[in-house]
């Protein structure tokens, strides 16, 4: 590449930059907040008349279709190797996350299932350390073990408070969070290397067919015609919303915010699902819960805070 070449696509980037000021940057990253935090609220009214595993299956199923009919047919050639990749991501991404996530869901409160899907940070910091991606330090292993200590914390307070099948959703939650920790950490170099909508179109076009066998019985014995309207519009609104529209405008956030910047919002999450959760379900929040917030909180911060 020579200097004019150079000099060009750093005034393209600019420009690109100077399109996308940081107030429309704040909005995306906001709207992505508010969708991923309606995702508990739809997700739990609506698994009032789906199977969880019913529902999962749909939702993934759904959003295959609309992102491949989006993104159309790629031109760009995959490798055999490649698309093994991809279909082990898949596998943790999309059938192990989809399917412990909206089972979890089913069982345990919406915001405590929001805090706990803040622990995947510090998950992926863990497995990165784990595989030698990420050097170790006394604040990174103060952060994981915070975090750790506050996810500990929610399962012990749902079985005190809530009984058995809540600790049992929230195990399922904090495994759908590994699940995706060590997703992210392996699939980053595939993803940097391939295209990233095309990655996740794929994964879930793979997780559609790999999910079916696992949701077949519930499929089978789903009471169709007792469904209501209603529970069909939520799950057209999780696929639009929390799943397809959620992506797109994260992936293009990512391309001009700081990594910084996307991971505060992350903390938005959980108090807005807690809000409406209180608001359309009833809920109500633990001092237990609130303590193991903090904890986890203290610990993402920890963890990912730059040292000297």
């Amino acid at each position: 590449m020579t200097s004019d070449e150079s000099s060009t696509d750093s005034t393209r980037n600019a420009s690109l930059i100077t399109r996308h000021p940081q107030a429309l940057i704040h909005t995306a990253l906001l709207a992505v907040a508010i969708l991923f935090s309606l995702n508990y609220i739809i997700s739990k009214l609506a698994m009032g008349h789906f199977a969880p595993l019913s529902f999962a299956w749909l939702r993934v199923a759904g959003s295959a279709i609309v992102l491949n009919l989006i993104l159309g047919r790629s031109r760009t050639h995959w490798s055999r190797r490649d698309s093994f990749h991809v279909a082990g991501f898949a596998i943790l991404g999309v059938v192990i996350n989809q399917t412990l996530f909206l089972s979890g869901l089913a069982l345990t409160s919406a915001h405590v299932a929001a805090i706990l899907i803040t622990t995947i940070p510090v998950f992926a910091l863990a497995a990165a350390m784990m595989l030698g991606h990420e050097r170790g330090t006394a604040a990174k292993v103060g952060g994981i073990a915070l975090a750790g200590a506050g996810a500990l914390l929610v399962v012990g307070g749902e079985g005190f408070f809530e009984g058995v099948n809540s600790v049992v959703g929230a195990l399922m939650l904090v495994g759908n969070c590994l699940a995706y920790a060590l997703y992210l950490v392996l699939s980053k170099p595939a993803v940097e290397r391939l295209s990233p909508t095309r990655v996740i179109a794929r994964m879930f076009a793979v997780g559609s067919v790999l999910m079916f066998p696992i949701s077949a019985v519930s499929l089978w014995r789903e009471e169709w015609r007792t469904i209501p309207l209603s529970a069909w519009i939520g799950l057209a609104l999780v696929i639009a919303g929390p799943t397809v529209a959620a992506y797109l405008l994260s992936a293009w956030a990512l391309r001009y915010a700081e990594s910084s910047l996307v991971a505060a919002y992350t903390y938005v999450q959980p108090v807005l699902t807690t809000i409406l959760a209180a608001i359309f379900l009833g809920e109500h929040l633990k001092s237990i819960v609130a303590v193991a917030a903090v904890l986890i909180f203290a610990g993402v911060w920890l963890a990912g805070r730059r040292t000297i």
